[in-house]
Parts: C-alpha cells; structure tokens; sequence
C-alpha cells in the first residue's frame, strides 16, 4: 500500500468523519478525502492524520477563517494547510449544495477513474475528480456544471492558469476558487511540491 501524506477535508453539516472518508489511490501515493461537519470535527481529523503522517492538507465546500484556523491550531505548524478561497464571507450567505473539487498535476491521474460522488443526507453531493492537467481540468468543470454543480474549487497543487482555464471554460456560470496558501504554510506546501515533483 502507498503513503497517504494528503488529506482533504469537506465541510459538510451532518457528515460522519468516521464514516464518510475516501482513499484515492494514485499508484505512487494515495489521498485520504473526509467529509467533516464543522471545524471542531475538522481539526480532530487533522490531528489524527498528521500524526499518522499527513503532510499537507486542503479545506473546501465553505470553510471560514474560524473553523479554518481550528485546523491550523490542531496542526501546529507540522503540516502545510490551504484553504479554499470560496469560503471567506461567502458560504455564510447560501449554503453549498453541490459542489466540485479538482485535483490538478497527478500525471497518472484519470477523471473517468479518479472521480468520487458523495451524496449528502441533507440534499447535495460533492464531486472529487483528478485531472492531469490544465486542458482536462477544464473539460472535467464543463461537464460537472452541465451536470448541476454551482461551485468549482482547484486544488492548491495547481498552478493559478489552470484555475484561469477553468474560469475561461466555465465562464461566470458558477463561482471558481483555487485554494491559497497562509504564510505560516508556504514552506512546508513548497517542500512538499519539491518532492512530488521528484517523485514524478
């Protein structure tokens, strides 16, 4: 079995952190994904996995500066945390029903094969699809949006033009956010690329 050394957490209210997680195998490492129903939860699980070894990890589907920084406390500086833009101000305004996340740069990744669909027992689902690179993370928005997803959100590994592709095939039917990095994090998220990138 691979190293899992990323972990994605989804906010998701009424979400079983125990029961509603994912491992995507890539071959060469895997990615754990878990759907969280607030920030308490969110640094729990973030607690555990860096102390199994997760290096870095990415929130979506609504996180605020709150429950954001929960989880970077319950880290403490041991792994690298992104935050997708999305959630800042925003999510308070409309609940997020349906959502897609994109992962972009595993180059043996597969969107007909790396792709998970989790509905939610309140209504909603979220979509985690991985995309080798910009030009299919683009197609894989375009259909999601065909397919009724209102919010698009690019993982941090990618580059900030992938995310302007996807706005580019998208257009203004649905937000875009590409998860940033807080200062405290930029080291450890550049490490981690730095061997990714020799890994690959």
């Amino acid at each position: 079995m691979s190293e899992i050394v990323e972990l994605f957490l989804f906010l998701e209210p009424g979400a079983n952190p125990d029961e509603d997680r994912v491992v995507q195998n890539f071959g060469e490492s895997e990615s754990l994904l878990v759907w969280v129903p607030d920030g308490t939860a969110a640094a729990k699980v973030a607690a555990e996995e860096v102390a199994r070894g997760v290096r870095l990890m990415e929130l979506y589907r609504g996180f605020d500066l709150e429950s954001a920084a929960q989880v970077i406390d319950a880290v403490d500086g041991r792994a690298a945390v992104g935050v997708a833009g999305f959630g800042f101000g925003i999510a308070t305004a409309r609940p997020i029903r349906d959502s897609a996340t994109i992962f972009v740069g595993h180059p043996s990744a597969d969107p007909a094969v790396h792709r998970v669909t989790r509905a939610h027992a309140g209504g909603g689902r979220t979509t985690a699809v991985a995309a080798p690179d910009s030009a299919a993370a683009a197609a894989v928005a375009l259909e999601l949006v065909g397919h009724g997803a209102e919010l698009i959100e690019i993982c941090g590994g990618a580059s900030l033009l992938a995310a302007r592709d996807v706005r580019a095939a998208v257009g203004d039917r649905v937000a875009v956010s590409l998860v940033s990095w807080p200062v405290d994090s930029i080291e450890r998220a550049a490490a981690f690329k730095a061997d990714f990138d020799a890994a690959h």
